[in-house]
């Protein structure tokens, strides 16, 4: 630990802090409602709720304890805190000794390979131990200052920046919200249409058009109709999940609602159940078939929609999806964007809307939404473009993915460069680290 510059040194963390974490109360969540009030409830990554009263009163750092936060460098663990507020047991609250700088404290904890410091067996924690082996790099209280000074001005760049590329995913999303409503009002096959005429004729086999029983249905293009799913589909549930099951000969993979994302299956954990042959016919997914989530806390959640690809062999889904299998009429992921619409969304929530705030769907409900229905030539077309639009809006995407992990890097780089002591010019006038160390005792 010889590489500082002349007048720095190495301290040990505890040696240059005051620990509060014996002031610390935890509170569930009908405790924090019934405190409701006026002062920040901190956690381990930022404020929690607001309470009526308050027990810290002034400047601290609050460090996560949960080792689930120290896995990325790119996200800041320690925070400064200021004015009357609470804290829970999931951080650790530090108050710098005399003549230690509180931001340069935060900013150098914002820097440190936490991995190295946290433990557990079943879940990581930043202990008290832990932190007593954290070494901390100090240069005299002058250059802490310089580069406090420093490293706000740079920040502040950073910052912009972020908060312009926020706006990026909000855009990306209204663009791609702004395609799937063109779609479906026929903008994007308008001119296809008048050259084809012929080829729009909407063909139905003498099936029934139904109305759907859903307000506000927009006008569709000539040749196209409103018909009910199940007009064009059949609506299907899954498995009931019980400890029976595990005791059956055939087991095979099945989805649940924590695979089925709006048109996306994440595939990460994928669970096993025991299956009758007299289900599986019924539950087994084939390609092309669309998933949707029955219900969830959140009415924006509900309904959630992914088409299956065949990722997996033999594979099931649960009650709790409902499966939609579309005959000849439909191209799957036509349907899919369309309940991925904003039109579609829109009935989706009227049908799963409830008084008793319990939002779900069902299988009869699932039958009965709305969906507009044009030749397959125009569907494919539709698809096609839709699918094209997207890639491009998903280039943007990608770049901005890239900018934000730039930025990471970036600020990195320069908290690293800082407390290496290159970023701002040492004054040999300044008092030794040592000196400061031994005042702040």
């Amino acid at each position: 630990m010889s590489d500082l510059p002349k007048g720095w040194l190495y301290t040990s963390l505890m040696d240059i802090v005051n620990l509060h974490d014996n002031k610390r109360i935890p509170l569930n969540q009908k405790q924090r409602l019934e405190r409701k009030g006026t002062y920040p409830y901190y956690g381990a990554n930022g404020k929690v709720d607001s309470i009526n009263d308050f027990i810290f009163d002034g400047n601290y750092i609050l460090l996560a304890e949960d080792g689930g936060y120290f896995d990325d460098p790119s996200r800041g663990v320690a925070y400064e805190v200021s004015g009357k507020f609470w804290v829970n047991n999931h951080a650790h609250i530090l108050s710098p000794c005399n003549q230690i700088s509180i931001k340069f404290l935060t900013y150098c904890l914002n820097t440190i390979n936490w991995m190295e410091y946290v433990g557990g067996s079943t879940r990581l924690k930043l202990t008290q131990e832990g932190m007593k082996r954290v070494m901390i790099p100090l240069p005299p209280i002058a250059e802490q200052k310089r580069i406090v000074t420093k490293l706000d001005s740079l920040f502040a760049h950073t910052r912009r920046a972020r908060q312009e590329l926020d706006h990026i995913p909000k855009l990306i999303e209204r663009y791609k919200q702004a395609i799937l409503s063109a779609a479906f009002r026929g903008d994007l096959t308008a001119d296809w249409r008048k050259e084809n005429n012929s080829l729009s004729m909407l063909y139905m086999d003498n099936k029934e058009l139904i109305n759907a029983k859903v307000e506000e249905l927009s006008i569709l293009p000539e040749k196209w109709a409103w018909i009910n799913i199940s007009s064009v589909a059949k609506v299907t549930g899954g498995l009931t999940k019980n400890q029976s099951k595990m005791k059956l000969e055939k087991i095979v993979p099945y989805l649940r609602v924590a695979n089925v994302y709006a048109n996306e299956i994440r595939l990460d954990e994928v669970l096993e159940i025991g299956i009758n042959e007299s289900e599986w016919k019924r539950v087994k997914l084939e390609k092309e078939d669309l998933l949707i989530v029955e219900g969830n806390g959140s009415l924006e959640q509900v309904g959630r929609v992914a088409i299956w690809n065949g990722e997996i062999e033999n594979c099931a889904h649960q009650n709790h999806l409902i499966k939609i299998r579309f005959d000849e009429l439909v191209i799957p992921k036509f349907a899919l964007y369309w309940l991925l619409s904003p039109d579609g969304r829109r009935a989706i929530m009227q049908l799963a809307s409830s008084s008793s705030g319990l939002h779900t769907l069902s299988m009869s409900k699932v039958s009965s939404l709305p969906m507009p229905l044009c030749s397959l030539q125009e569907m494919n077309i539709i698809v096609e473009i839709i699918e094209t639009l997207f890639k491009k809006i998903d280039r943007l995407e990608q770049e901005y993915q890239k900018a934000i992990k730039f930025l990471d890097r970036l600020e990195q780089s320069t908290l690293a460069k800082a407390f290496r002591g290159e970023i701002v010019p040492q004054d040999p006038n300044d008092e030794p680290a040592s000196i400061l160390l031994y005042l702040a005792r």
